[in-house]
């Protein structure tokens, strides 16, 4: 079975420690390694505890003689990145104290980061079945984080009981809207509670609304992990740039999960301070006019209201 604790690097993510924040830089770099590492710079300066890139050899994932994805394919091969600029971004995360990782679209990539020492695996929506790509990570040994965009939902169980036949115990499930960008009415976070209810116990939310709201709700309702795409302008070229949080919203989000999480955090008692107001809130028994009543102030040399008596007169 899953553990309710995953190593990511040095960090771990669990319901006990502060949201983890993944600032998916994805395709936002435009294949300018001066642009990604800004984009790395930029997002350790924000709070982001993660950077995450998309690596594939581009005819490895997309058919390249179907005509029906030729859009597809050149969009995609013009923003891939070399195993030269990925292993030099790496660095830099590393320099800028922040961890590194990436979604493998194509198998050569998943030894290729491996081999770079990244903590983590992430899984993308739409390879949730590709058992192919799915068995080769868990052949790594590595945590790996599963988004679940688009999925039926036993899609998302068979998945889950194949990480567990083939004992992985290390993993994290992200809820996700596979809609661009995704309406504060569509985030349907019911499903992610399920989620970390039936399918794992660490989970989170892949945020693609365009605000903080739904990052805020989500570690309300116990997500462990929010991941959000992330660029230094929206209005540069790119497909997703105009779908990504800036820097500024990047900060926002930071600063709304930790309230989130600050919220959540309390003890089963009520707080020692509020125990003061018990004289003027609270009731003793007092004998008034001949018959006993429920009165404040609660006094300490006198019975509590708790102690009357309530006769059954069925």
């Amino acid at each position: 079975m899953f553990q309710s604790e995953m190593n990511f690097g040095p960090a771990k993510i669990s319901a006990r420690h502060k949201p983890f924040l993944i600032a998916e830089l994805g395709l936002n770099h435009n294949s300018d390694i001066e642009i990604g590492k800004k984009m790395i710079a930029t997002a350790a300066a924000c709070g982001a505890d993660a950077v995450k890139l998309q690596s594939y050899t581009t005819e490895k994932f997309i058919h390249p003689h179907d005509p029906d994805v030729k859009v597809l394919y050149d969009i995609f091969k013009e923003l891939e990145l070399s195993l030269e600029i990925t292993q030099q971004l790496s660095r830099v995360a590393a320099n800028e104290g922040i961890q590194f990782f990436s979604t493998p679209l194509s198998l050569d990539w998943v030894r290729h980061l491996q081999q770079m020492g990244v903590p983590a695996f992430k899984l993308a929506s739409g390879d949730l079945r590709n058992l192919q790509l799915l068995g080769a990570l868990v052949e790594t040994g590595l945590p790996l984080i599963i988004s679940t965009g688009a999925a039926k939902w036993h899609e998302i169980v068979s998945t889950r009981d194949f990480l567990i036949k083939h004992s992985v115990e290390q993993a994290a499930f992200l809820h996700c809207v596979s809609l661009y960008p995704t309406e504060l009415d569509k985030i349907n976070l019911g499903r992610m509670a399920r989620i970390g209810k039936e399918i794992c116990p660490v989970f989170g939310f892949s945020d693609h609304t365009l605000g903080s709201e739904a990052a805020f709700g989500a570690v309300l309702l116990g997500a462990q992990i929010i991941e959000k795409h992330f660029t230094l302008d929206r209005q540069m070229p790119g497909p997703d740039q105009s779908l990504s949080c800036d820097p500024s919203l990047l900060r926002e989000v930071r600063e709304k999960i930790d309230l989130a999480f600050t919220i959540m955090q309390g003890q089963s008692d009520a707080w020692p301070k509020e125990f003061e107001s018990d004289f003027y809130g609270k009731r003793s028994l007092y004998k008034l006019e001949g018959e006993i009543i429920a009165l404040r102030p609660r006094r300490p040399d006198l019975p509590s209201a708790d102690e009357f008596v309530v006769f059954d007169k069925t």
